[in-house]
């Protein structure tokens, strides 16, 4: 009886062991099996420097200029390598400071040259068919600003209509003559130049001018 209730049994027990395994490892299949939706990437931040800098990294914009500083101020450079001088002033051998004798209408021509020394030449007519042709080098300080003083050495003939071509065999008509000068450019190219100039050979000759220059 015992013997038969086993056998009878034993189906029973080996079907429900067997379903039992079965949901086991689906279950464990099932868990172990990846996901099929991506996980969101859209609250993902890219790491720096493909994204952005941290905060304590970026750059502030500096503030606005006030509207005075937006205009550029007015050039100060005198940026011309000739130049031509128009000048009035007067004459009178040292001996008689307190006397000028003569008036001076004259002009010079500054060479063009990008640095100083530079060469100038001019002519100025005095009366009773006097006048003087001269050329020499002139140094200038700050030439490229708008205050220039400079100095200047060069050769002096003094001309005398009465004496024609025989003025440049006469030794007493040469004379060495050196200059100071203060010039300051109101308007470019326009500078106003006061200059004052010694001239040494037979005579010593003094001569003061004022003179109106134009660069180009």
């Amino acid at each position: 009886m015992s013997l038969r209730y086993s056998y009878s049994t034993m189906p029973k027990l080996t079907i429900f062991v067997s379903a039992t395994i079965v949901l086991i490892l689906c279950s464990g299949i099932a868990s172990a099996a990846p996901q099929n939706q991506a996980p969101d990437d859209s609250s993902r931040v890219e790491p720096w420097p493909d994204g952005p800098p941290p905060e304590n990294m970026q750059i502030s914009q500096p503030p606005p200029l006030p509207a005075e500083r937006l205009v550029p101020p007015e050039a100060r450079y005198y940026g011309y390598q000739q130049q031509l001088t128009f000048r009035l002033g007067v004459a009178t051998e040292a001996s008689k400071l307190s006397q000028p004798q003569d008036f001076v209408v004259g002009f010079q021509y500054m060479f063009p040259k990008f640095l100083a020394p530079k060469l100038e030449a001019g002519a100025d007519l005095q009366g009773e068919g006097v006048g003087h042709i001269h050329a020499g080098a002139r140094w200038i300080y700050w030439e490229r600003g708008y205050f220039r003083p400079s100095v200047k050495a060069g050769l002096d003939v003094r001309l005398n209509g009465k004496e024609a071509l025989a003025t440049f065999t006469k030794f007493a008509n040469f004379y060495l003559r050196g200059s100071a000068a203060i010039e300051y450019t109101v308007w470019n190219p326009y500078s106003l130049r006061l200059e004052a100039e010694v001239l040494a050979g037979s005579k010593i000759l003094i001569e003061g001018t004022l003179g109106v220059s134009r660069g180009w």
